[in-house]
């Protein structure tokens, strides 16, 4: 991988939202909302996105494997670029995103700013779920949340209110509609949810060099395995 970006367990609850109450979620159970690791890694001269939640219970079929939760990406791929990222959370003033991508058990979507959409390539690996930027590898910004799916809400995402209901959050008004936010610490995402304003997580030239060294370090492993057991 190019860069990998982990999140702690167990944190998809907003700042104290409660879930809907229709028995899909009750039967379903914790962690589908909870993302745990997003990662970058380079294929043919492509970036692509990989994806990680703690669970995946698919009551409504998807192709992908899971079906109640919609995970949104969003890269700071140059200058300007939108501030809103969902409603009631922003980027920083000066690094807006370029780039967005909803993600469902449904497949992807690519938008721009302007809100065109465009089909975007995604598929299961394991654990993981991959999705296929289109972009050049590159060291952008990266925006990630995970709310719960809806087919019929603008990016498929349940909307919050202070009273709640079957299929709404119950959250403070004008929370965003994501339950879980990616952040360097969980201080980092107290704060988003609580100003509305998420910070991008970088991937750093010193954390790109030591996986190319480990790479490096096992491929010459490898090779001494092979000499001894020719030998």
């Amino acid at each position: 991988m190019l860069f990998l970006f982990q999140d702690p367990l167990g944190d998809d609850r907003g700042l104290a939202y409660q879930y809907p109450q229709a028995g899909l979620y009750q039967e379903a159970g914790e962690g589908f909302a909870d993302l745990v690791a997003v990662g970058g890694e380079g294929r043919e001269g492509r970036l692509l996105l990989k994806m990680r939640l703690a669970r995946y219970p698919n009551p409504l079929g998807g192709p992908l494997g899971f079906s109640l939760a919609t995970v949104v990406l969003f890269l700071d791929t140059g200058k300007g670029g939108s501030e809103e990222l969902v409603p009631g959370l922003k980027t920083p003033p000066g690094e807006g995103w370029e780039v967005g991508f909803f993600l469902t058990g449904f497949g992807g979507e690519g938008r721009t700013p302007s809100g065109e959409k465009a089909p975007a390539r995604a598929w299961r690996e394991g654990e993981w779920v991959v999705l296929d930027t289109g972009l050049s590898p590159g060291r952008y910004g990266i925006y990630a949340g995970v709310g719960l799916f809806d087919p019929f809400a603008p990016g498929y995402l349940r909307p919050t209110s202070p009273s709640g209901g079957p299929w709404t959050l119950t959250a403070s008004s004008g929370a965003p509609p994501l339950v879980d936010l990616l952040a360097e610490r969980p201080l980092d995402q107290v704060r988003a949810y609580e100003t509305g304003v998420l910070k991008p997580l970088r991937p750093r030239g010193l954390s790109l060099r030591r996986e190319s060294l480990l790479a490096f370090a096992l491929g010459g492993v490898s090779l001494l395995l092979a000499f001894l057991l020719r030998r």
